[in-house]
């Protein structure tokens, strides 16, 4: 049996994923009064969050370039970027990527006890289950986004 915190990982970024590849390329950088940022920022900051979560500590296997975190760290915005982030097509395809090393963690480390807490979550099981849980919110978000998107189109 797949470990049950695995299982939640693929089953939440499969919804996202879904989510995603629905979306329009044309609708992706759609931003209205409503809405703080786009779909596109969403899948950004869904990438950036997972990454710093699950892959900077404790074991240190980060692969985003830097600049993710300006694009999409929590309170930026598309607004504000000076430069292009990746494409809607280029964001699917590392957040599929990143998916494949969500699947790979050895489940043992999901009982390491992290000292000092990170984030305020005292082992890396509690990271993933944030990430879980940040991802399904962001998920509902970007349907939400979509569905008034397509209604405004």
């Amino acid at each position: 049996m797949n470990h049950l915190i695995r299982f939640q990982l693929e089953m939440s970024r499969n919804w996202y994923l879904d989510i995603a590849e629905s979306c329009p390329a044309d609708l992706a950088d759609v931003q209205l009064d409503k809405f703080n940022n786009t779909i596109r920022w969403q899948l950004g900051h869904i990438l950036t969050v997972a990454e710093r979560m699950l892959f900077r500590a404790p074991f240190l296997t980060s692969s985003l370039p830097s600049a993710f975190t300006e694009w999409f760290d929590s309170g930026s915005r598309p607004s504000d970027w000076s430069d292009n982030p990746p494409t809607l097509k280029e964001l699917i395809s590392l957040l599929r990527r990143q998916q494949e090393r969500l699947l790979a963690i050895p489940k043992e480390h999901f009982d390491v006890r992290l000292d000092p807490p990170f984030f305020g979550f005292a082992s890396y099981g509690e990271c993933a289950g944030f990430v879980i849980v940040h991802e399904s919110f962001h998920a509902g978000k970007m349907e939400e986004m979509l569905r008034v998107i397509k209604q405004k189109s």
